[in-house]
């Protein structure tokens, strides 16, 4: 049995699960936005049980765990009362319980992986230590510090968010903040640092930017172009909604791919989403790891087979 563990509104979970039931895999998905509704929770000294609809399932038939995109539990049962919000709290402490009785190596990801993998500025540590070329760095809050990084690298800095770069409003103008490169103009505005702190990076002249995914043995390497107005390497590759983004399947140099396995075991991950470039003198230099990336666009846009590579994880019990 596999379970899967997200959301109602996951496009990449609704793209896979037909695949993996076409391939004779038995398979329950818990959307836990919409879980309360139709499931309960029972449990005896080693045996617990959660009856979804009309089938009970205990961790004993669960041989892998797809923990996709799930997010809070909620119900329209429930207020944001004290009460409410109590209820809502047993009922995470009894699922997670659950769910705790299936070993990690089971998960793709486990959530501790996920979140020991999940910090941007400890990723670049360690992948330097495991041999990356990483972009010069600096984090801070002080603006003559934002200044001389910016000298120092003669005005070719960018600067991107740490952690999502996604800011909801509502439902409604939501923004997402892309890498953006740092112009002159925008030190003036430097003393704003005293508020939050900023990343800035050293400005990679990229041939072309590369997205690998991860699956258990199985490596997806894709090449990514797409120009700026001034026909290099656009700085940010999402931009567009990336559709003028040309895709070319590209093999990995083996150094690159042995530091990728030893980092993607480093964390206890099964499957990651990897950020790359390589130069205008094809050096590779990492960017990030996302333990929880988008793939299922990579098959849809530029035909690789991540979803088989899925099917084959899942079928090894």
């Amino acid at each position: 049995m596999l379970l899967i563990l997200t959301n109602s509104q996951d496009a990449t979970a609704d793209y896979l699960i037909p695949i993996l039931a076409s391939s004779g895999l038995s398979l329950v998905r818990l959307d836990t936005d919409k879980l309360l509704a139709d499931t309960s929770m029972s449990y005896r000294p080693g045996n617990p049980i959660l009856i979804v609809g009309a089938g009970e399932l205990t961790p004993k038939q669960v041989h892998n765990v797809w923990y996709r995109r799930p997010e809070q539990l909620n119900d329209e049962r429930f207020s944001d009362s004290p009460e409410d919000r109590y209820a809502i709290n047993e009922w995470s402490e009894a699922i997670e319980g659950f769910l705790a009785h299936v070993p990690k190596n089971r998960w793709m990801n486990h959530p501790s992986a996920n979140e020991f993998a999940s910090h941007k500025v400890e990723q670049l540590t360690t992948a330097q230590s495991f041999g990356f070329a990483i972009p010069d760095t600096l984090i801070t809050q002080d603006a003559a510090d934002a200044r001389a990084f910016f000298e120092r690298h003669n005005g070719h800095v960018i600067v991107k968010p740490m952690s999502s770069g996604y800011i909801e409003r509502d439902g409604h103008n939501d923004s997402l903040i892309y890498t953006n490169r740092i112009e002159e103009l925008h030190l003036d505005s430097a003393d704003d640092l005293v508020n939050c702190p900023a990343l800035f990076q050293q400005l990679i002249r990229k041939r072309s930017d590369v997205r690998i995914t991860v699956i258990d043995d199985a490596i997806h390497a894709v090449e990514l172009r797409a120009a700026d107005d001034c026909g290099s390497q656009r700085c940010d590759i999402r931009r567009n909604n990336m559709s003028d983004v040309e895709y070319q399947d590209i093999d990995l140099p083996q150094s690159v791919e042995t530091m990728l396995r030893r980092l993607v075991a480093h964390y206890g991950l099964r499957f990651a989403a990897i950020d790359m470039a390589i130069d205008l003198d094809d050096k590779w230099h990492f960017f990030e790891v996302n333990p929880n990336g988008q793939w299922a666009w990579l098959d849809l846009s530029a035909g690789t087979k991540i979803a088989d590579s899925f099917v084959r994880a899942f079928s090894n019990v």
